[in-house]
């Protein structure tokens, strides 16, 4: 409950900001709508109490006739005149020439038992008549108005007048009044009705906004739970929230942000595993090596120099691990500072080639270049594209059986320059292929000490290009179906496209 009632809370502000625009906005249109409804129940109530006494002057009218002719007595006439008072719920007189005369201040000419004045017999607006009873005056000329005065008693009334027509003559007229209680009571029970719909309809709006604030505040609770789970060290924890909105997309952004965490520090625990085994390794290879020149005094020369050559191998193996672990970090860092130097793809291939040679040799391997008849060249670190070729090449040479074949074509692209390493070496299970560049990760784990390297090379070529703004994939059918290497390196425009001499390397250039 303290988070409903907390002021400060976004629950509570969308709560009250909703309430205030929907009690104002509904209080407006209901007072609007109460007086069109106050207007509009006033004009219905005159106007069928206008039609009310027209019906009944029309249907009295024969009564009225036999009346005047002496047929009926006042006493039916007064019967006649009580149903129709029943019937409407109102008051009515008769005035005839018949009936007791004239009203009792009517000061016009007598109305003799000759008939009821016709036209202008009748008294003239303009002098004293029916004084006081303008429903009366305007009847005796056709018209049928409302008027609202106090009564005999002195209550509030509404009064009409309607003349009896018989024989086309005017032969009376007939009186209807209603206490103007009654139209009040009518504009009440319309008040009233408004009020029930605006308390139904402002229940209903204030339950949706009791709703809507719900539906957008325990979404945030869950990543506000979710958030200190993560803080408590939790990053197997996910905002369970489905919903297609944006808060979903935020609840997705933040399951996206928590897997990326739990990867990176798994990452994390896995690189500083397998930084302290390949450390721990050669230290114990050279400790073991060292103890033993020290302290076996039967060691022929034979073995205590193989010894040493071990441990020169290993302290070399261990430079080469901080040397990468170093670059690879100065990457990651974003601290490597990118090379701007023009670099001819063509002679830079040819150098590596030459260098790798050795290597090839040892193991019977044909290394191929397939070269463009023009120089491409690219702004880079020769260092960093050092780096990335050299164990690209090293890795195909590693991994290719003797007697095999080592392809690097490189080729110009849109915006770059492509280089395509194929071998025919032992080729990669579809398994392995998403996590070759992950640190330290071998697919032979049992023979990772049979074959040399960090196990870093992957990982920081994909660094160093990926910092250039290029792209490097690895594909490979299957096991012994070799591995291509496409490398894409961005290449920056030049004022002027060098055409600079090949070092004796070509298409089809092989060692």
């Amino acid at each position: 409950m303290k988070r409903v009632f907390n002021i400060s809370s976004i629950r509570t502000r969308l709560i009250l900001a909703f309430a205030s625009i929907i009690l104002v906005g509904f209080i407006g249109l209901a007072l609007i709508a109460g007086g069109q409804i106050s207007a509009a129940a006033q004009s219905d109530y005159g106007q069928r109490l206008q039609n009310s006494v027209q019906l009944i002057a029309q249907g009295i009218s024969p009564h009225v006739k036999d009346f005047v002719d002496g047929k009926i007595s006042e006493d039916e006439i007064d019967v006649i005149l009580d149903e129709y008072e029943t019937q409407v719920g109102c008051d009515l007189k008769l005035y005839t020439v018949e009936n007791n005369g004239p009203p009792p201040d009517y000061n016009g000419p007598p109305l003799g038992n000759d008939g009821p004045p016709s036209g202008d017999d009748w008294p003239p607006m303009s002098r004293p008549g029916f004084r006081g009873m303008a429903e009366l005056e305007n009847a005796m000329h056709g018209d049928i108005v409302l008027v609202e005065r106090k009564n005999e008693y002195g209550r509030d009334t509404i009064y009409t007048a309607a003349p009896v027509l018989f024989d086309r003559q005017s032969k009376g007229l007939i009186q209807l009044s209603v206490p103007s209680d009654t139209l009040q009571a009518i504009v009440v029970q319309r008040w009233l009705e408004l009020g029930l719909v605006f308390v139904l309809v402002t229940g209903f709006a204030l339950f949706a906004a009791l709703w809507l604030a719900r539906s957008i505040i325990q979404p945030l609770y869950k990543l506000r739970e979710s958030a200190v789970r993560l803080s408590q060290g939790n990053f197997s924890h996910r905002v369970a929230y489905t919903g297609k909105d944006e808060i979903g997309e935020v609840a997705q952004a933040f399951n996206e942000m928590a897997q990326e965490v739990e990867s990176m520090l798994e990452e994390q625990r896995a690189f500083a595993s397998n930084t302290s085994h390949e450390l721990r390794t050669p230290l114990t290879t050279i400790r073991l090596r060292t103890e033993a020149l020290r302290y076996d005094l039967t060691l022929d020369e034979s073995i205590a120099k193989r010894y040493i050559e071990e441990i020169d191998d290993e302290v070399a193996r261990l430079g080469n691990l901080i040397q990468d672990l170093t670059l690879l970090s100065r990457f990651d860092a974003g601290r490597a500072e990118l090379g701007q130097d023009q670099v001819d793809m063509l002679r830079f291939a040819a150098s590596v080639q030459h260098q790798m040679s050795a290597q090839a040799k040892e193991k019977n391997i044909r290394i191929t270049l397939v070269l463009p008849d023009e120089s491409i060249l690219v702004n880079a670190s020769l260092n960093h594209l050092m780096v990335v070729f050299r164990n690209l090449v090293d890795n195909a040479i590693k991994y290719t059986p003797d007697g095999g074949e080592i392809t690097w074509e490189i080729k110009s692209a849109d915006k770059g320059v492509t280089s395509v390493i194929r071998d025919t070496g032992r080729g990669i299970a579809a398994e392995h292929l998403p996590h070759l560049f992950e640190r330290f990760y071998r697919v032979d784990k049992a023979r990772s000490r049979e074959t040399p390297g960090t196990g870093l090379g992957l990982a920081l070529a994909k660094s160093i290009v990926e910092a250039y703004g290029g792209r490097i994939t690895i594909e490979s059918a299957g096991v012994d179906q070799g591995t291509v290497v496409n490398v894409f390196w961005p290449q920056q425009s030049l004022a002027t496209k060098q055409m600079l001499p090949q070092s004796g390397t070509g298409v089809g250039g092989e060692v």
